[in-house]
């Protein structure tokens, strides 16, 4: 075998390997979940009595993945977020994201084993900075629970931005959720809302 062939061959072979690798938003998708049961099986006798281990679990393998500060401009809305003065932003970004981590933390509370199934990326990521990612929680016996991440590309890396549990945003419920109360009084009074459930 020539040099020449060898190399047209080497080359073959890793335009085949990259032609057939999953995106970068599905591995990093995939790497969490496989991180999240890892430590959700580890505690499993546990995850029924103490709910704080779900969410120190969903803290740990899941949070470093969100785009928190963009989540928190969402919710709040463009108007709320610019009167609002920048301790009030660290504040509600600390508030709501307690509050993520026990809304999510609430749809692993009965795991019990479940499988995390993904389906495969309906269009090419290509050059896009935004993709939705579908997945199951499939549970022993009962319905799956359905979950769509929406990331968006920072940087070299992809962040959730948005999540949906069977068919809910979370964005866009909460936007809808919170924008009584900022009409009456701001995000100083949001903020003083999500203390309150935060502590329930």
């Amino acid at each position: 075998m020539t040099k020449i062939t060898k190399i047209i061959m080497l080359a073959a072979c890793l335009f085949t390997a990259s032609a057939f690798a999953e995106p970068q938003p599905m591995v990093i998708m995939k790497q969490v979940a496989t991180e999240m049961t890892g430590e959700l099986n580890k505690n499993i006798t546990q995850l029924k009595t103490n709910d704080a281990i779900v969410y120190k679990i969903v803290d740990k393998t899941l949070l470093p993945h969100f785009d928190l500060n963009g989540m928190a401009r969402a919710v709040v809305g463009r108007d709320a977020w610019q009167k609002a003065t920048q301790a009030q932003h660290q504040q509600f970004i600390k508030e709501f994201t307690h509050y993520v981590v026990k809304t999510y933390a609430a749809a692993l509370s009965s795991y019990d084993g479940e499988v995390i199934k993904f389906y495969p990326l309906r269009e090419d990521v290509g050059a896009k900075t935004r993709v939705q990612i579908d997945s199951d929680l499939i549970h022993k016996s009962g319905p799956s629970i359905h979950m769509q991440y929406r990331l968006i590309k920072t940087g070299n890396t992809w962040l959730i931005y948005d999540f949906s549990i069977d068919g809910i945003s979370l964005a866009r419920n909460h936007q809808e959720q919170f924008a009584p109360t900022i009409r009456q009084g701001g995000l100083a009074k949001l903020i003083e809302q999500l203390k309150q459930n935060n502590q329930n």
